[in-house]
């Protein structure tokens, strides 16, 4: 497939996405926390012969769009993503993201812009509360190291001590620390039922990320009142990338419903 890289400023930021153009709606795309839109390449080879028209956005601080100038929350980011598809002039398209991006796409999903929305598809996506002892530590260790070791010097002691408390993202993306902590204390338990949105749930059986146990996969789809769920039994929590046949299979299907094809 020919895809094309664009750039286009959003929010006084050069973001950087891909598109591959089709006579077909839109499928807008979104990366989870640490990855790019290039992840979503190899599994979405189906979608593109289908006609569909594929936007994969790079989310600011990842892959090729410029790092965030503060700050952000899960919200800022769903509103960053509401100026892009404006900015695009995108109507009636479908939203798929995945794990963190799946987070951000319930942000937008709930929210005001609905009207412009056809589908939603998430896939292993974060949001849910845990109350893992992994994930309060990782909360609490970004909280009570942050004013620690602020002398260059110590910066390695700091990061092994977050390492140990698993909090490898928080390491591995300084300039997002604050966003990362942001993101992990911010939950959409009370967004779910507002969305009215067709929504896809599609989830590895086997995800062994902490923050979106197959468990959650249930509750995303007893909460939402219009959606469907589609376990890939094997998969892990790159389930599209692991089984893509499978996960284009269960888009394919849903996205043909949505938009009343045979």
């Amino acid at each position: 497939m020919h895809i094309q890289e664009k750039q286009i400023v959003i929010h006084e930021l050069l973001t950087t996405y891909y598109f591959v153009e089709g006579n077909g709606p839109a499928l807008v795309f979104l990366h989870g926390w640490g990855s790019n839109s290039t992840f979503w390449f190899m599994s979405t080879e189906q979608l593109v012969q289908a006609g569909y028209s594929l936007y994969f956005l790079d989310l600011p601080g990842f892959g090729k769009t410029e790092m965030p100038k503060e700050s952000f929350t899960t919200q800022k980011y769903a509103d960053f993503l509401t100026s892009f598809v404006g900015k695009l002039g995108l109507k009636d398209f479908v939203l798929v993201g995945h794990s963190f991006g799946g987070k951000v796409a319930v942000k937008m999903g709930s929210g005001g812009v609905q009207n412009e929305l056809k589908g939603l598809v998430l896939v292993d996506a974060s949001g849910l509360p845990h109350a893992s002892i992994m994930t309060k530590l990782k909360s609490k260790a970004a909280h009570a190291l942050k004013p620690l070791f602020t002398p260059r010097f110590m910066q390695r002691t700091r990061n092994k001590l977050l390492r140990l408390v698993g909090s490898d993202d928080y390491v591995a993306q300084p300039q997002l620390r604050q966003t990362f902590i942001n993101v992990i204390q911010e939950h959409v338990t009370f967004d779910l039922p507002n969305i009215q949105t067709p929504t896809l749930i599609v989830w590895g059986s086997e995800d062994d990320n902490e923050y979106s146990p197959p468990k959650d996969a249930h509750i995303f789809n007893e909460q939402i009142k219009n959606s469907e769920l589609c376990m890939i039994k094997g998969a892990k929590h790159y389930s599209f990338m692991d089984k893509p046949e499978e996960f284009q299979k269960a888009v394919l299907e849903f996205i043909s419903r949505v938009y009343g094809k045979n």
